[in-house]
């Protein structure tokens, strides 16, 4: 068991690791080329202007060329770094002001008016560690935070399940817990805004997320030992209507097909990856290579661009003659 939470820990942060560096990859060759590059954008933009209107208005012959298509192109990176840093600015605000409107008007419950709680605390060593929430409409379970993060237990959740199946769910948390997998959340949802172009990104993020759900889940059955526990739980939270009002970033994932493969895998009956999900990868993996070789042939063009004269007091633009 200790070697299959090591796999899943260790495919988790595989996949953690992929994202980080895929996504600075890129967004380095971005910044980087716009500021090595951006007077010759300026300078180039303003020739091809002056070449496009020698003729006295707009020349679609000095228009349609290749030297113009370059010299448009850096311009539409640059147009999307801004919006990747529009996208991140929102998406952090959004993100931050979600947990704390979620958590702050939600008055913390004593330990003492949940008595089976009450009995498993003191085992699991989570004193300080774990909010009892006042809300018996609630059947959830996540951690929250990103320095410290702690773990959030639904009063309704406690009446829910029983004192095994409890067990087992605060138990996953606990591993989220240590692992800080809400601070890697964060940080992967923040480069995912950044380079929001890049189709790889979504498969890397649900890659990712799978495993270390799966990781949790294994760190608590090699704890508890009960494994159907865990699955009884599942199943239980999957089918309760309120699981919508899930918390988006919570850790004890809502997602159906992961919480689907998570249970046939506790019960030993993990189908391998489909053909469908191999395509998509293939897919997303060719896209995301194109979108990068056009973003460095745009940032990193000027070998395309040939010197041509413009001679306005001929009506001679770079390609052709004015009539």
């Amino acid at each position: 068991m200790n070697n299959l939470i090591k796999t899943q820990h260790g495919k988790a942060l595989l996949y953690f690791t992929l994202i980080i560096f895929i996504n600075l990859i890129i967004l380095s060759i971005i910044i980087i080329g716009i500021g090595l590059g951006i007077k010759g954008y300026i300078s180039d933009t303003r020739f091809a202007y002056e070449a496009v209107t020698c003729c006295g208005s707009i020349c679609s012959k000095c228009f349609f060329t290749l030297r113009t298509f370059f010299t448009i192109l850096p311009w539409g990176c640059v147009v999307m770094l801004f919006i990747g840093i529009g996208m991140t600015a929102r998406k952090t605000i959004l993100m931050l002001s979600w947990n704390y409107r979620f958590i702050r008007p939600i008055t913390p419950l004593s330990f003492e008016t949940h008595p089976k709680l009450k009995n498993i605390l003191p085992a699991l060593n989570l004193y300080g560690q774990l909010v009892l929430l006042d809300n018996n409409k609630l059947h959830c379970a996540f951690t929250l935070g990103l320095w410290k993060p702690k773990i959030y237990v639904s009063s309704g959740i406690c009446s829910y399940l029983s004192r095994k199946e409890l067990i087992a769910v605060i138990l996953h948390e606990t591993h989220h817990k240590k692992s800080k997998d809400t601070l890697k959340l964060f940080v992967i949802q923040i480069f995912c805004a950044l380079n929001f172009f890049l189709p790889i990104n979504s498969y890397l993020v649900n890659l990712y997320s799978a495993a270390s759900e799966k990781a949790a889940d294994d760190s608590a059955i090699n704890f508890s030992r009960e494994p159907l526990e865990l699955v009884s739980a599942l199943v239980k939270l999957s089918k309760s209507n309120l699981m919508d009002m899930l918390n988006p970033s919570a850790a004890f994932s809502k997602e159906q097909n992961i919480v689907e493969d998570r249970i046939r895998r506790l019960l030993e009956t993990h189908k391998p990856l489909p053909y469908s999900g191999k395509t998509y990868l293939y897919l997303s993996c060719i896209a995301s290579l194109f979108i990068a070789v056009i973003i460095c042939l745009s940032l990193f063009s000027k070998s395309f661009n040939h010197i041509h004269t413009i001679e306005c007091k001929t009506r001679t633009c770079n390609v052709a003659t004015c009539g």
